[in-house]
């Protein structure tokens, strides 16, 4: 509609007390997917430049920039708000260093966005505390997939906050997070609810009413776990050898072995950045054992 057309249909309104034209539901739902699928194609191609396991902000960025896009014009879409957080963990953990402010604001957001998408999820899945209605969330396709990117948020959020993350009950809130998106799909991203419950217990420490739940002997069993169902994930061998080198040292054999098996790796092409980041960690960690 021209310039002409957009003042006849304003005279047109006002004369007959009906409202202004708008555009039709299936645009606006539209322009939202769009917004989403550029996001997306920047997800995409986010290992474009990388050094090793740096990525160039350039893609990140992008990404955010178009969920954000698809958020303005929709701010209760649930795909928009769950791709957002995995955006934010990936530019936050994987292309360098930030400036400090915006990474906190970035991962505030995160936490922020992750509280929404849980208390709606809650809702249709029944959950309390980690337990869930396991048919209703399965209905629900990307279920575990938020639950574990909220418990990812959470726990970026919580190394910068650590002494407030504490006292909001960051930890149990973490654990809980994870155990239910293990509930309802444990291979989700590469068994990655695993790699959280296993840092969780190994690396949490131990305060009286606050996390005396804390596990080791918990956490390697969850990174085990985790490594049984996705053998090829770099992050799960990296950590199981760290969690053994602090906690077991008399499986030391097994820990050099599984940094050896992680440095030697090669990157999958759906994850080059974050293979080559675990790869570049385990040959770090093997010039510290002699």
């Amino acid at each position: 509609m021209g310039a002409g057309g957009l003042v006849a249909a304003f005279l047109l309104a006002a004369a007959t007390g009906s409202q202004l034209p708008v555009a039709p539901e299936s645009d606006a739902a539209a322009a939202v997917a769009s917004a989403i699928a550029d996001g997306d194609a920047h997800y995409a191609r986010r290992a474009e430049g990388a050094r090793g396991g740096t990525a160039l902000p350039f893609h990140a960025d992008g990404t955010i920039v178009e969920y954000r896009r698809a958020l303005a014009l929709d701010p209760h879409s649930f795909e928009a708000r769950l791709r957002l957080m995995r955006a934010i963990y990936f530019r936050t953990g994987f292309c360098g260093p930030m400036d400090a402010r915006d990474e906190i604001r970035m991962l505030d957001d995160a936490k922020s966005i992750a509280e929404e998408v849980v208390a709606e999820l809650d809702t249709s899945t029944g959950r309390h505390k980690a337990r869930v209605q396991v048919d209703a969330a399965r209905a629900i396709v990307p279920a575990a997939e938020a639950y574990l990117w909220a418990a990812v948020s959470w726990g970026q959020w919580a190394v910068y906050h650590r002494l407030s993350g504490a006292w909001q009950g960051a930890p149990r809130r973490i654990r809980d997070l994870a155990e239910a998106a293990i509930s309802i799909e444990p291979g989700t991203a590469e068994a990655g609810a695993y790699v959280l419950l296993g840092r969780l217990h190994c690396e949490a420490p131990r305060v009286p009413l606050l996390t005396g739940w804390v596990s080791r002997e918990k956490g390697i069993a969850y990174l085990r776990q985790g490594l049984a169902l996705a053998p090829d994930n770099e992050a799960l061998a990296y950590f199981l050898a760290d969690a053994l080198l602090a906690w077991e040292p008399s499986r030391r054999d097994e820990a050099r072995a599984l940094l050896q098996r992680c440095a030697a790796s090669k990157p999958r092409s759906e994850w080059l950045v974050e293979g080559a980041h675990y790869a570049e960690q385990a040959r770090a960690r093997l010039a510290t054992l002699g």
